[in-house]
C-alpha cells in the first residue's frame, strides 16, 4: 500500500510585532539593475546512444547546417545519428558582468532523447529579448543522475536526465551595463511592495544621511524609494568610487519591515508554512475524522485434479473504517499558529485535518492573516 508523508513547517519568529529589523539589501535593489534572461539553441554531443532519433527532423537539420558552416557537404538522404541532441540553453546575465566572465547555463532537452548525461555542448550563442547576443556557451553536462535501460524491461533511473547544468559554461561576449551617472535621479524598489516599509525605508536613509541640507530619500509608491541625485552631487558625492561607497552604505543599513501575516498552504502535499507573529482570535475548534482504508490480499484458486481448468486469481478485497471521536479545543485570544500547531499535534491531529481547520478558522473570522492556498 503506497504510503504518503505528509510535513507541517512552522516558523516562528521571536519578535511581538509584525515588523522584522532586515538590511536595505536583502528586501530592496536599485531600479534598472534587473537581470538579463539569455536563451539559445545547439546540439549536444557525445551522448552513448540516448541523442535524438531520426524523426526528429530540426536535429538533423541543424547538424547539416553545422557540418556545412565547418566546410563538410552531406548528401541528400537521412541521416542516423543517436549520439546528438537538440537543446535549449538558457541562463541569467547579471547588470555589470564583464567581458570575458562566466556563469552557468542551463541545458534542457528539445527532441525524444532519452538521457543528456556524459553530452558536451559545442559552442552555442545565446542571446537577449532583443535579439543581441550576449554571450556563448559550451561545455560539459553535469546532470546529476542517470538512465539506464536494455532491451528488455529492466529501466533503473536516478533523477531528471534530460535537463543539465554548465558550471561557468558560459562567457561573457558583449557587457550588460548600467549607468549610475546619467544624471537620473536613483530609486530602490521594494521586492514586496507596502507603504509602511516604503516610508520605513525613506526615514532610515534620511536618519542615515541627516547632514545632508535637505532630505536624500523620498518614498514614491509601495514599492519605490527615490534618491534625489541632485542633491548626491551637490553635497560633494562626485566621484564613481564615492556613488559607490555611499549605494553601499545604504545597501547595507536596517530597517523595520512590516510583513504582512500570511499562511501558506500547499494542499497537494499537506505542508503549511506560517510566521510564528500570525494571531488566532478566542474561538473553539472541534473536528473528528473518518478514515477508510481498503486493502486487496488476492486469492489463488486452484483447479481440480484433471479436470483441465485454469488457475485463478481472485480479488479480495478488504474495506476497514475508522472513525475518530472529536475533541473540543478552546484558543484564546494570544494563540498563534505555532501554539495551534503544537496543540493539534499532540492530539494525533494528521496535517491535512490542520489543514481543514485552519480555512475553518478562517472563515469563521479569527484567524487574522492572509490564507494563501497553492
Amino acid at each position: 500500500m503506497k504510503k504518503i508523508i505528509i510535513s507541517i513547517v512552522i516558523i516562528s519568529t521571536v519578535l511581538a510585532s509584525a515588523a522584522q529589523s532586515v538590511r536595505v539589501k536583502d528586501v530592496a535593489s536599485l531600479t534598472g539593475l534587473e537581470d538579463v534572461q539569455l536563451i539559445g539553441y545547439g546540439l549536444v554531443v557525445g551522448l552513448a546512444g540516448t541523442g535524438d532519433r531520426s524523426q526528429t527532423v530540426f536535429t538533423e537539420q541543424t547538424i547539416s547546417n553545422m557540418l556545412k558552416n565547418l566546410g563538410i557537404e552531406l548528401p541528400d538522404k537521412n541521416m542516423r545519428v543517436r549520439n546528438v541532441a537538440a537543446v535549449m540553453i538558457t541562463g541569467t546575465l547579471a547588470p555589470f558582468k564583464r567581458k570575458g566572465t562566466r556563469f552557468d547555463v542551463t541545458v534542457s532537452s528539445m527532441g525524444d532523447a532519452t538521457s543528456l548525461e556524459g553530452g558536451t555542448l559545442i559552442l552555442t550563442p545565446i542571446q537577449g529579448p532583443d535579439g543581441t547576443v550576449y554571450a556563448s556557451a559550451q561545455g560539459p553536462l553535469a546532470t546529476g543522475g542517470y538512465d539506464i535501460r536494455d532491451k528488455g524491461l529492466t529501466h533503473i533511473k536516478k533523477n531528471h536526465v534530460l535537463v543539465g547544468r554548465i558550471p561557468d559554461g558560459a562567457i561573457v561576449q558583449r557587457e550588460y551595463t548600467f549607468n549610475l551617472l546619467d544624471g537620473k535621479d536613483l530609486s530602490l524598489s521594494l521586492h514586496s511592495p507596502d507603504f509602511t516599509s516604503a516610508l520605513a525605508l525613506a526615514q532610515s536613509i534620511n536618519t542615515e544621511f541627516k547632514n545632508f541640507r535637505t532630505p536624500l530619500a523620498k518614498p514614491v509608491d509601495p514599492a519605490t524609494v527615490s534618491l534625489n541625485y541632485n542633491i548626491i552631487i551637490r553635497d560633494s558625492l562626485r566621484s564613481y568610487m564615492n556613488l559607490v561607497e555611499f549605494i553601499s552604505r545604504v545597501e547595507n543599513l536596517t530597517f523595520d519591515i512590516a510583513s504582512q501575516a500570511k499562511i501558506v498552504i500547499i494542499e497537494r502535499t499537506g505542508t503549511i508554512v506560517a510566521g510564528g507573529q500570525v494571531k488566532i482570535s478566542q474561538v473553539a475548534v472541534s473536528h473528528g475524522g473518518v478514515k477508510v482504508e481498503i486493502v486487496n490480499q488476492p486469492e489463488v484458486v486452484q483447479p481440480q485434479p484433471f479436470s483441465l481448468g485454469r488457475t485463478e486469481v481472485i480479488p479480495n478485497p478488504e474495506v476497514m473504517v475508522e472513525e475518530k471521536d472529536a475533541e473540543m479545543v478552546v484558543l484564546d485570544g494570544t494563540t498563534t499558529v505555532s501554539d495551534l500547531a503544537q496543540t493539534l499535534n499532540s492530539l494525533g491531529v494528521s496535517p491535512r485535518d490542520v489543514i481543514s481547520i485552519l480555512q475553518a478558522i478562517k472563515q469563521a473570522g479569527a484567524l487574522q492573516a492572509q490564507l494563501v492556498i497553492m
